[in-house]
């Protein structure tokens, strides 16, 4: 899907100037899907920004055009060193005698985090459902072809020594990382994204370096960009970082709250808790080890995270399921097709790995603990085709209902993890794991299996019916309409979270 086709998908889920209901000037061709998504297969001749103006008939605002021109740059750099990285991986399978990349994945036990990040640069249109999804405002060309996703070479991350305390931390010392292994570093250390530091710490906080209390050390850590692009992961040492930017990435600057620090520890803390029963199968939160940041600043941030390896079963692969929904270069079809297909049965292969997260998901948000388990914080480790344990990543996203948690949290008063109440728990995580997570992988399944769909969101109808949940929990997964993110509508007034309602397939009342 290009990007005037995904302007236009997401102006029609979220009915922008009442396009669903009114005749458009410009012609295109499509497929309705769940959640009022669309699948747009012929796009009007039109710029994305021109198909927007039509829709709304008055002239985009000017940072939505910037935002939009930003994405074009972004995809158009990206797109060839895709197709030179599938050019790869494909050569690679022939050498190799893997018939699909699904196969040629399961030989790759060694290195879980590499192999992760690998397979997320297949993902070239990030957020499926984001027109804004590859906009970097804040990076020039240099920028883009140095620290996106596709990056050829690693990134350097740089370090700053807290010479005279004035960092604050969370969870274990930052120092004992994987990724800092070997270092001999006698102060605590901040990790700081290079582009952040000439752009943003120095600038700002230059009295810091001046009087010595901050001092950059010539160590660097280096580290590839995962699709989260703030994340990196070690580059030959295990484990991640992921660090404030101050770019804008699709609808928001990419800074670090000291919240989000101090927090991140804390919480994985907690949900480790929940998963004490160790059973292969139960879902698995990658922890956030560490985290430190400069009070009242949220450019000075960074938080540590454990590497895939401490959840992945042995003998298993870790897949992200950004990659599943993304096309693989060894056959054409999904990747998650290519699983489907080896196992023999692809109704039952999307229903247990529908079943691996949906249960325990929701069975948190029970508990007031609502994940974002979208594409992108969402992996499944696979033995062959198998699925045998989901995981998830990132509580930066997360929405919390102190009252109802079954642990002692306090959360301060401006927290955006902070739940108000219940529904926005529900909704967190009725929009993530069903309208963006399961609803793309049920969509290329149909495309390239020939998923009955029906079929399946009544099957997870069911599953959800069937789950030990309240009644106002499966009333509110299972109504006629539920609420969707508006994603481009928000961009035209920032700052605000605005919701529209879309068609449920799993209504209770579905025929």
């Amino acid at each position: 899907m290009n990007l005037t086709a995904k302007t236009l998908a997401a102006a029609w889920r979220e009915n922008l100037a009442g396009i669903r209901d009114t005749e458009q000037s410009f012609a295109f061709a499509s497929n309705e899907g769940p959640f009022s998504q669309l699948d747009v297969t012929t796009a009007p001749d039109l710029t994305p920004v021109a198909v927007l103006e039509a829709i709304l008939g008055a002239p985009a605002p000017e940072h939505l055009a910037a935002e939009l021109a930003s994405a074009e740059t972004g995809l158009a750099i990206a797109g060839p060193r895709a197709s030179a990285r599938s050019r790869h991986l494909a050569a690679l399978a022939q050498r190799t005698g893997a018939s699909s990349l699904a196969r040629l994945i399961a030989a790759c036990t060694a290195a879980s985090d590499r192999t992760a990040r690998l397979l997320e640069t297949l993902a070239t249109e990030g957020h499926q459902l984001h027109p804004c999804a590859r906009t970097r405002i804040g990076w020039d060309i240099p920028d883009f072809e140095r620290f996106d996703l596709e990056a050829t070479r690693p990134v350097h991350i740089r370090l700053i020594a807290d010479t005279a305390g004035v960092l604050a931390t969370s969870g274990a010392d930052l120092r004992t990382h994987p990724m800092l292994a070997g270092l001999d570093l006698a102060a605590p250390v901040v990790p700081v994204h290079p582009w952040q530091l000439e752009h943003r710490i120095l600038p700002t906080h230059q009295d810091l370096f001046t009087s010595g209390r901050l001092r950059l050390l010539e160590e660097t850590i280096p580290a590839w960009p995962t699709a989260a692009i703030r994340t990196l992961a070690g580059h030959t040492a295990p484990g991640y970082l992921k660090l404030a930017l101050g770019i804008h990435i699709t609808s928001t600057r990419r800074d670090i709250s000291p919240t989000t620090a101090l927090l991140g520890p804390a919480l994985a803390t907690y949900l480790d808790r929940l998963h004490a029963c160790g059973t292969e199968t139960e879902h698995r939160i990658l922890a956030d080890t560490s985290g430190v940041w400069l009070p009242g600043s949220r450019d000075l941030t960074a938080l540590a995270r454990s590497s895939l390896a401490d959840v992945t079963p042995a003998g298993a692969v870790c897949v992200p399921s950004t990659a599943l929904a993304a096309t693989s270069p060894v056959t054409g079809i999904s990747l998650a097709a290519e699983y489907a297909d080896w196992s023999g049965n692809a109704d039952a292969w999307i229903r247990d790995y529908t079943a691996l997260f949906t249960g325990p998901v929701l069975g948190k948000a029970r508990l007031g603990i609502g994940l974002e388990a979208h594409l992108q914080n969402s992996l499944m480790a696979f033995r062959g085709p198998v699925p045998v344990r989901p995981i998830t990543r990132d509580l930066g996203g997360a929405r919390i209902h102190t009252p109802t948690v079954p642990f002692d949290l306090t959360l301060p008063p401006d927290s955006p993890v902070a739940a108000r109440d219940m529904d926005q728990v529900r909704s967190k995580v009725a929009y993530t794991l069903f309208q963006n997570h399961l609803a793309a992988l049920a969509g290329v399944l149909e495309r390239d299996l020939g998923l009955d769909t029906a079929a399946y969101w009544a099957d997870l109808a069911d599953l959800i019916a069937g789950l030990d949940l309240p009644a106002a929990d499966r009333d509110y997964y299972l109504a006629d309409q539920v609420p969707t993110k508006a994603l481009l509508t928000m961009r035209l007034h920032p700052g605000r979270e605005i919701e529209t309602t879309v068609d449920n397939p799993l209504a209770k009342g579905r025929p």
